[in-house]
Parts: C-alpha cells; structure tokens; sequence
C-alpha cells in the first residue's frame, strides 16, 4: 500500500498497518442507492477486494469522527473500478483485523492517484 508523509495510526507509520483480515459486518451501508438516487451499491465481496488490493493507496480518514477509520484506495476485479473503502479495526490497539463501514466509487481524482501510485496524502 501507498501513502505519503509521515502520517502515523498509534505511533505506527500509516503505510505499515496491517491489514489481514476484512469483513463487512454492516452491508446496508454499502447500498449507495438508499441514500441517493441512482447510484450504484457495492457489493461487499468488491469493498474487500479494494481494501486488500496490494497496490491500494492509505491514509487516515480525514472524515472519521473517533479518528480511528482509515480510508483506502484500491482496485475491486469484481467491480471492475476503483473504490474507496472505509475501514475501522477491530482491536485496539489495531491488529490487522479490520472492518468496512462504508465505500464508493472513486472520483477521478482518486483514481489517477491510483493509477500514478502517489496519493500525495489526500485521498479525499
């Protein structure tokens, strides 16, 4: 995974997390298309390709309200895109258990980041 800076989860650089294990304990907030009209759901199988994606841009979530989410910028096969996934750990503190709360499918922006490899530290 990519990220630049020295951004730090716990004292650990962010690029150096570990992210082993990923489920989807709440799929209802995968489905775009209850919040807003005409945009596509994600399947969960998607959101966990994308948060394991070995090329996957990560940061801190910059919108996280306990400042324990950590956003992701990966590649789903399955979608066939890029996505963002949201992800909480499961342990704290975190082991490599984590958890996705919510994703979407990335701007353009993002997905040029991705493409390019360098995030530049917004994955916003």
């Amino acid at each position: 995974m990519v990220t630049s800076g020295e951004e730090t989860y716990d004292g650990v650089p962010v690029v150096e997390l570990p992210i082993i294990d990923v489920d989807v304990p709440a799929p209802t907030h995968l489905r775009r298309s209850l919040c807003h009209a005409g945009e596509d759901d994600i399947d969960p199988v998607w959101a966990v390709e994308a948060a394991l994606d070995q090329r996957a841009l990560i940061a801190r979530d910059p919108a996280s309200r306990t400042g324990e989410a950590i956003r992701i910028v990966g590649f789903s096969p399955g979608a066939a895109r890029v996505l963002v996934a949201v992800l909480l750990p499961e342990d704290h503190p975190p082991t490599g258990s984590r958890h996705v709360v919510t994703a979407w499918p990335a701007n353009r922006r993002l997905r040029g980041a991705y493409a390019e490899g360098d995030d530049k530290g917004d994955l916003t």
